[in-house]
């Protein structure tokens, strides 16, 4: 039996992007002085930039939207959400500000670290690609402790190219040295970017989904982490 080269991705999957995300968007309020500038709730102001940024990413995977403009239109949009005209040099040091803290926040999905370890100790080889910023994804794997499990990080940015695009997944597997056949496994939380695109190139995919209906046309769906470890990972 050889264990199987298991992709994984990052935010919503190993790294908690929620949780991250919303203690920098705390701090930021209160760096910026949002209540000063009519933004009293800060929960309102959370719920207000993650439907903002949302809009936003779905934007920018298609292409629609550059990453410079990403960083401080989310934050425009959300006052526009609250009903507050946004304020251009604000928005700007509102993205500034998060950029600069949610890649050093540490929390990790349950399980993360038990659930590597075993899978490093069974021999597999284990890389990730994920849709994001080059320097900002870098950070995150490095100070939340995932990085000695992982041989190549691979970002849509350095590749030039995002998820489900199937160039993505060729590009990442060309430059680690593994071949297309070489019964690649890849596990995500989004239907679209991980498991569509990871099937339509011929690898398996395995769609982490706590809380949703369970997609049948994924090879696997695990609820948790540690179902991980049940699957049949082996060739």
């Amino acid at each position: 039996m050889s264990p199987r080269p298991l992709f994984f991705d990052l935010d919503h999957t190993l790294w908690d992007f929620e949780t991250n995300s919303r203690l920098a968007l705390r701090e930021g309020h209160a760096a910026v002085g949002l209540v000063n500038l009519g933004v009293a709730n800060v929960d309102a102001w959370i719920e207000a930039y993650e439907k903002a940024n949302d809009w936003c990413w779905a934007q920018f995977r298609k292409g629609l939207m550059d990453k410079n403009t990403l960083r401080a239109g989310r934050f425009k949009l959300a006052f526009e959400r609250l009903g507050l005209e946004p304020d251009e040099h604000v928005s700007r040091a509102l993205g500034e500000h998060y950029i600069e803290t949610s890649p050093f926040q540490t929390a990790l999905l349950p399980g993360s670290i038990e659930v590597l370890e075993e899978l490093k100790e069974r021999g597999h080889r284990m890389l990730l690609l994920t849709n994001g910023f080059e320097e900002v994804q870098h950070i995150k794997v490095k100070n939340s402790g995932l990085e000695p499990f992982f041989t190549d990080v691979f970002t849509s940015d350095a590749l030039g190219v995002k998820k489900p695009d199937p160039t993505a997944f060729e590009l990442a597997a060309s430059r680690s040295g593994l071949a297309m056949d070489a019964g690649i496994v890849m596990i995500g939380d989004s239907m679209e970017s991980d498991v569509d695109g990871a099937q339509n190139v011929g690898w398996d995919a395995v769609h982490f989904n706590p809380h949703g209906e369970v997609e049948i046309r994924a090879w696997r769906t695990v609820r948790t982490l540690h179902e991980l470890l049940d699957l049949p990972l082996d060739l």
